[in-house]
């Protein structure tokens, strides 16, 4: 078997609703030269089954056997990949089928980039788009203030095998696993963006206040501790101070009914010839027939 140039990887819990159209969208892809391995990770539902019951020599599928954790699962998949780059897909979202195309070729093209994302449209509950959020383009804008985020969306990365072997996410989290692999990450690489949209979010079925707290909490923890052992007490008071007040801030907003409105601050409107793009490359997904499912 050859060795494909692009290795596709997407780690998955209890996702036999979305797991088809991940796949679909993979199948879509113009980009020929890929594979696709996904590892589940201690389902209870049919996703393992749905998963095994594809057949097409380019998909791979393991099992962990019991729930291990998104960090776990990431790392398998980087350590079981075998192309030259490692394409991150959350299973529960879409992507365009050009995605992996635009991101080789502007990887070809940069050599010395590490990693690069994409923008994203934001889809609701019923798969229509919401809005979009293009990126920042150069790594001096996507690290500008690393201590609040890191503009680069994780589901929508591309980048070299070696550097995803060197960055490993912490196993000791379940969730927001990538901002503290990014955080340590972006020292010492060179990112960038593709100011398009190339990745489609459900973000109305997972934004919940629980993921909310969880997220925001990891994340402080995770600040606190570092800007602390670094010397920089006043700074890890403060960012800490401003995790809380925005938690505080998500509450009353969640109890005001107010979730869509705050869900709208991710992205911006739609233009027109955006939305009926977006809505041509969710349609020619859904078209795509999966072989022996």
């Amino acid at each position: 078997m050859s060795t494909p140039l692009v290795s596709i990887t997407s780690a998955f819990h209890n996702e036999e609703k979305y797991l088809p159209d991940l796949i679909r969208c993979i199948l879509a892809q113009t980009f020929a030269d890929w594979e696709l391995i996904l590892v589940d990770d201690g389902s209870t539902d049919r996703s393992l089954e749905i998963a095994q019951s594809v057949k097409d020599p380019r998909i791979r599928v393991y099992s962990n056997g019991r729930n291990l954790g998104r960090s776990a699962s990431l790392n398998r998949l980087t350590q079981w990949a075998r192309g030259k780059y490692i394409a991150r897909q959350d299973a529960d979202d879409l992507c365009s089928p050009h995605r992996i195309e635009k991101q080789v070729a502007f990887m070809e093209s940069h050599p010395d980039v590490d990693a690069v994302g994409t923008g994203m449209c934001f889809l609701d509950k019923n798969d229509q788009p919401m809005g979009e959020w293009i990126p920042p383009i150069s790594h001096k804008e996507i690290i500008a203030h690393p201590e609040q985020t890191i503009y680069i969306a994780h589901g929508t990365i591309l980048g070299k095998r070696r550097w995803f072997e060197a960055h490993r996410y912490n196993e000791a989290l379940r969730i927001a696993v990538d901002f503290e692999m990014l955080y340590h990450a972006a020292a010492e690489s060179l990112l960038a963006n593709i100011p398009e949209v190339l990745y489609y979010y459900r973000l109305d079925q997972s934004f919940s206040l629980r993921k909310q707290f969880v997220t925001r909490l990891t994340n402080a923890r995770f600040l606190f501790k570092s800007l602390w052992k670094g010397g920089r007490r006043t700074k890890a008071l403060g960012q800490a101070s401003v995790q809380l007040a925005k938690y505080v801030a998500t509450i009353l907003i969640f109890l005001s009914g107010r979730r869509r409105r705050l869900m709208a601050r991710r992205f911006e409107a739609l233009p027109d010839q955006h939305l009926k793009l977006y809505l041509n490359d969710l349609e020619s997904i859904r078209n795509i027939t999966l072989p022996a499912l």
